[in-house]
């Protein structure tokens, strides 16, 4: 979906598109970081940059959520009358991240990510954000997380499934 956003954003000419991915980052045995990568800016990218660096993209690690959106908080751009600004975020519920010095998880992490998206919405900023998981590894927990962080903004849907995520993001689209 993320790759259909940048085609549009390509064939309409005025829709800006930036994808970032998430996730800790480390060296050999090390702890690792929170990372943020933007990895498509269609300010500055085109779709060659789509076809031959996406499919080296992997992401693996923990989901630092709320710490790497208060690191990009001054980068969106708020909403206004003359301009819609849309935070479509992909996530599997839980924050969490931990080394020796920081533990961010639970009930804390869950506020703190809530608190990053009201500030979004502060913004003017209208928010979607997708669960991911399947049977084996969604437990009601993650799903209580997620909502808690997104409320109303939050989707539960097969993301795999273009027509839903199409479907759901339409309807965020056509409504002001």
């Amino acid at each position: 979906s993320a790759v259909a956003m940048i085609k549009a954003s390509d064939m309409c000419g005025n829709i800006e598109v930036v994808v970032s991915i998430r996730t800790t980052h480390s060296r050999g045995n090390s702890q690792g970081v929170p990372f943020i990568m933007v990895c498509y800016d269609s300010r500055k990218d085109n779709l060659v940059k789509v076809r031959k660096l996406f499919p080296a993209l992997d992401v693996s690690g923990t989901t630092p959520e709320g710490l790497c959106f208060e690191s990009i908080m001054d980068e969106l751009i708020p909403g206004s009358t003359t301009q819609d600004s849309y935070f479509i975020n992909y996530s599997d519920g839980q924050p969490y991240y931990g080394n020796n010095d920081i533990s961010y998880s639970g009930e804390r992490a869950e506020r703190h990510t809530k608190k990053m998206v009201d500030m979004m919405r502060a913004k003017g900023i209208r928010v979607l954000s997708y669960f991911i998981g399947d049977s084996d590894y969604s437990y009601d927990s993650d799903k209580k997380a997620f909502s808690n962080m997104y409320g109303s903004d939050s989707e539960f849907i097969n993301v795999t499934n273009v027509v839903d995520v199409a479907r759901t993001m339409n309807k965020r689209f056509l409504t002001k």
